[in-house]
């Protein structure tokens, strides 16, 4: 009796690493390609790749070039990042656009709370919205809550002390999940 408990846990056992190996030996995912703004985006790319360049990113593709925050990412499976444009910099006075871009530890701080782990798509966004009465708080890279709100059929990120960022344009593939285009800058509590 005990013979073949121990065969069929071992049956079991290899059947699933079987089955969770092909997961990652499938070569058959279809490239999944999108536009914005005459950039196209697709899900062959990392999240670096697919936005350095862009126009419109120049100075969020600089700080994703830092490899240990690039490690950090790529270790995640599936990612979901908000990507901050250039707009988003340039509104802020020149003197503290400088002090925010010469802190190598803010802006890698920044981009963590940015990044939340799995793939969110716009409709998993709203369908979570729509669930928790209109707020939900996201888990992020940098162990703090990121808050979105819909607002007049906008979503926005809202962080601690109720600074926005709007998401302009939604749903870009990248190599481990999601990135969503935002303007405004957030910023994590404990790097103010």
């Amino acid at each position: 009796m005990k013979f073949k408990n121990a065969l069929l846990l071992v049956f079991i056992t290899f059947l699933s690493v079987q089955v969770t190996a092909q997961k990652y030996l499938s070569k058959d995912h279809k490239e999944v390609t999108a536009a914005w703004k005459d950039n196209d985006f697709t899900s062959s790319k990392t999240i670096l790749e697919n936005i350095e360049e862009a126009p419109q990113f120049t100075i969020l593709s600089g700080i994703l070039k830092n490899k240990a925050l690039q490690q950090t990412l790529d270790k995640e499976e599936m990612i979901t990042v908000f990507a901050m444009t250039d707009a988003a910099f340039m509104e802020l006075p020149k003197k503290s656009r400088d002090s925010i871009l010469g802190n190598s530890k803010l802006t890698e701080a920044m981009i963590k709370y940015l990044s939340v782990p799995g793939r969110l798509d716009s409709y998993s966004l709203k369908a979570a919205l729509k669930k928790n009465n209109g707020s939900v708080f996201l888990a992020t890279l940098a162990g703090e809550k990121l808050e979105v709100k819909e607002v007049n059929g906008v979503l926005q990120l809202i962080d601690s002390e109720k600074r926005t960022a709007r998401i302009i344009a939604s749903d870009f593939y990248h190599k481990n999940g999601f990135f969503h285009i935002v303007e405004g800058l957030v910023f994590p509590h404990s790097e103010e």
